[in-house]
C-alpha cells in the first residue's frame, strides 16, 4: 500500500488557492496518493510572517511546492522549519533577492494600486503571464478574470512590499533534500535560461520544463505539472 503524501502548494502573486483548482484535480486522477493542500496567503508584508501564519496549520511533514511568489514564502518556511520539509519544488520562481532595479518598477505598482488602478493594471498583464494559446481559451481567462477579482488590490500591496522585502534564501537548496525546478517553455518572467542559471548548480537537481505554458503554469498545464510532480515524489 503507497504512503499518502501530504502536498503544499503556495499560490503567487494575485492568486487564490483557486490558481492550483485545475492542478488538484489532476493529482486526484493521476496521483491519488498525493494529498494537496492548496493555500491562500495572508496580506502580510512580510513573507517569513506569512510562512508563520501558513505553519500553524500545517502537519509535522510535508512536501512543498511553491508557484512564482509562493516560492519566495517556501524559501521563509524552508528557513523556519526545515526539519517538516521532505522536498521543496520551485514552481516559476527563484530563491534568490531582487536586483536592486527591480524594487523601482515593483514600487511603481503599489502606487498604481494605491490610486485605484490595480484591475486595469493586471488585466493588462495578462498577455505576458499566459502562453499565446492559452489567450485563446476564454474559460482559463474567465478563471483567471475571477481569480484577480477574489485577490483583491490590498493582498497585492502587502505582498509586493514583502517581495522587495525579501532576503536572498539560494544556500538553502544546497541538495540536502529532494529539489525541483519547472518552469514554462514561453515564461518572459522566469525564463528556461533564467531559471538554469541557478538551479543547475543545486547537486541532485531536477530541472523540468513544461511546453506550450507561459507563465502560469498551474492552469495552463495542470496535466503535466500533476504528472511531473508525482514523478518527483515518487522517485524520492
Amino acid at each position: 500500500m503507497v504512503k499518502p503524501q501530504t502536498l503544499v502548494l503556495i499560490p503567487g502573486l494575485n492568486n487564490t488557492a483557486a490558481v492550483f483548482d485545475r492542478l488538484q484535480s489532476c493529482l486526484r486522477e493521476v496521483a491519488p496518493s498525493i494529498q494537496p493542500i492548496a493555500l491562500d496567503n495572508p496580506a502580510l508584508e512580510s513573507v517569513d510572517a506569512i510562512a508563520q501564519a501558513h505553519l500553524q496549520r500545517l502537519p509535522d511533514r510535508f512536501w512543498l511546492a511553491g508557484f512564482s511568489f509562493g516560492g519566495y514564502v517556501a524559501m521563509a518556511l524552508l528557513a523556519i522549519a526545515p526539519e517538516r520539509v521532505q522536498g521543496v519544488a520551485m514552481l516559476c520562481t527563484a530563491p534568490c533577492a531582487d536586483p536592486p532595479e527591480a524594487a523601482a518598477r515593483r514600487h511603481a505598482g503599489i502606487d498604481a494600486a494605491l490610486a485605484g488602478r490595480y484591475f486595469e493594471m493586471i488585466d493588462a498583464q495578462g498577455a505576458q503571464a499566459f502562453h499565446p494559446d492559452s489567450l485563446k481559451d476564454p474559460q482559463l481567462m474567465q478563471e483567471r478574470h475571477a481569480m484577480v477579482r477574489a485577490y483583491g488590490p490590498d493582498r497585492f500591496v502587502a505582498h509586493v512590499r514583502a517581495t522587495v522585502a525579501r532576503p536572498d534564501r539560494t544556500d538553502l537548496l544546497d541538495g540536502g533534500r529532494p529539489t525541483l525546478v519547472v518552469g514554462g517553455s514561453n515564461d518572459t518572467l522566469f525564463t528556461p535560461a533564467s531559471l538554469s542559471a541557478w538551479a543547475d548548480s543545486i547537486p541532485g537537481v531536477q530541472r523540468v520544463t513544461i511546453e506550450g505554458a507561459g507563465h502560469l503554469v498551474p492552469m495552463e498545464r495542470p496535466r503535466a505539472l500533476a504528472q511531473t510532480l508525482h514523478n518527483w515524489i515518487t522517485a524520492a
